[in-house]
């Protein structure tokens, strides 16, 4: 849980530059691993049985994943920003000649 204390000031400052799902979606990753432990260190005790404990691997992949994902977004621009309705309207040419050409 101490990871969430550098997750969630690297979110706000994604939100700040523009980034509007990625954040909420990097800090759900780690709650959600939370919520479901068990299910996710089964899936991983085949794999890290005997080195490692499976629940602390989870969570530790998830805050990691959180973590590098939440740096990328908030030292990144978002590819696409919102923009006000003015902006997105198409600018209106007038026509300087005659409607139907013969």
């Amino acid at each position: 849980m101490s990871m969430l204390l550098i997750e969630i000031p690297l979110a706000i400052l994604a939100f700040r530059r523009g980034w509007r799902r990625a954040p909420a979606g990097l800090l759900a990753l780690p709650l959600l691993v939370l919520a479901f432990e068990s299910g996710i260190a089964a899936l991983l005790l085949p794999i890290v049985d005997g080195y490692f404990d499976p629940a602390g691997t989870a969570r530790a992949l998830s805050h990691g994943s959180a973590l590098i994902g939440l740096l990328l977004t908030a030292f990144m621009d978002p590819s696409e920003r919102p923009t006000t309705a003015h902006a997105l309207a198409p600018a209106k040419r007038r026509r300087t000649g005659p409607l139907y050409q013969i």
